[in-house]
């Protein structure tokens, strides 16, 4: 099998390892006006722009993976992951307009703390569908039985760019 990574992209000159969802309600809403309004042509900060309809979206999407992600067995240490790819996405490369990543090797990574889900979690409970939580194992029995990373991509993803990644500890 290929070697695996996961990738998290992320806006020149903002630290990746900081999750506004970690903040208290109060102050996450008041850091994503700031963000959003210093930059107004991003499309990364998009969300923030919108943050009312996007926080508790993005609350209930990062709550249904961690309760999913400790039924299979998962003992995350956050109550909102950080969210990595799996390998590369051009889609979310340009979405955040850099080439600022972080990577790590997928081998290096606890099993008990990195799920997958098969799409943007917090865009599959926004239309209504139910995100396929992943462990570590299932993602990678899933892989070899397809044969190829590649090939489970296009069998697995469907309309979907990427596997996201919910890293649930800091490495």
């Amino acid at each position: 099998m290929e070697k695996l990574f996961i990738t998290h992209y992320f806006f020149p000159g903002t630290d990746p390892w900081k999750n506004i969802m970690n903040l208290p309600e109060k102050e996450a809403f008041e850091v994503a006006a700031k963000l959003a309004s210093e930059h107004p042509d991003t499309t990364s900060f998009g969300r923030f722009a919108d943050f009312v309809n996007f926080y508790p979206n993005r609350k209930r999407a990062d709550e249904f993976v961690r309760e999913a992600f400790i039924k299979l067995g998962g003992k995350p240490k956050l109550l909102h992951p950080y969210s990595f790819v799996l390998m590369e996405c051009e889609y979310l490369r340009d979405w955040f307009d850099t080439n600022d990543k972080i990577v790590f090797d997928l081998d290096d990574i606890p099993d008990d703390q990195i799920s997958f889900t098969l799409g943007d979690s917090c865009a599959l409970l926004i239309h209504g569908e139910t995100p396929a939580v992943l462990t570590k194992t299932m993602l990678l029995e899933g892989i070899e039985a397809s044969g190829s990373t590649e090939k489970y991509f296009k069998e697995s993803l469907g309309r979907y760019a990427y596997v996201e990644v919910q890293l649930w500890d800091r490495l």
